[in-house]
């Protein structure tokens, strides 16, 4: 017991100034840490800041243009480069968003009556498909009843669109 006792004494003092050094080390390390966490986490903040400022204007855009928020615009499936070029020269600037916006005009195309005072229209764009230079296959409803109809589609001499309904369903 004595041996042990003397060992400790011996050893102690170098054992807590071994100690104190590893604690100074890891509180180096750890202040590092720290320091780039922070500068993480203000990177994050000013990223944070920008997608927020973004989604302000995209909503406002959306609500200007009257798309349902955070509908993602239509795509066409089979609009061949071809197509596009023929509607541009028929007065189409963009023929894809064009073709939409036209549709989304003429609610009146829809053979179904409203139910419960709504209005059945064309209102969500990502539900309307340009399928080819003849098709489109679209969504529509009221607020109450909905469903689909396929129409054809013709872009005539200055930019107008004619269109007939193929068949339709409510879903």
């Amino acid at each position: 017991m004595k041996f042990a006792y003397r060992k400790i004494c011996k050893f102690g003092p170098a054992l807590m100034v071994a100690a104190l050094i590893v604690l100074a080390v890891l509180n180096l390390m750890n202040k590092g840490r720290a320091d780039r966490l922070e500068a993480d986490n203000a990177i994050l903040a000013r990223k944070l800041e920008q997608a927020q400022a973004e989604f302000s204007q995209r909503t406002q855009q959306e609500k200007q243009s009257g798309a349902v928020p955070g509908s993602p615009p239509a795509s066409p499936i089979e609009l061949f480069s071809w197509d596009i070029q023929a509607m541009q020269k028929k007065g189409l600037k963009d023929p894809g968003n064009d073709i939409v916006s036209d549709l989304k005009q003429n609610g009146k195309l829809i053979p179904y009556q409203p139910s419960m005072g709504g209005t059945m229209n064309f209102y969500d764009q990502s539900k309307i498909w340009i399928l080819t230079g003849k098709w489109v296959l679209a969504y529509f409803e009221d607020g109450h009843n909905g469903g689909y109809v396929l129409l054809e589609y013709e872009v005539k001499a200055g930019g107008k669109i004619a269109w007939k309904i193929v068949t339709s369903y409510l879903a």
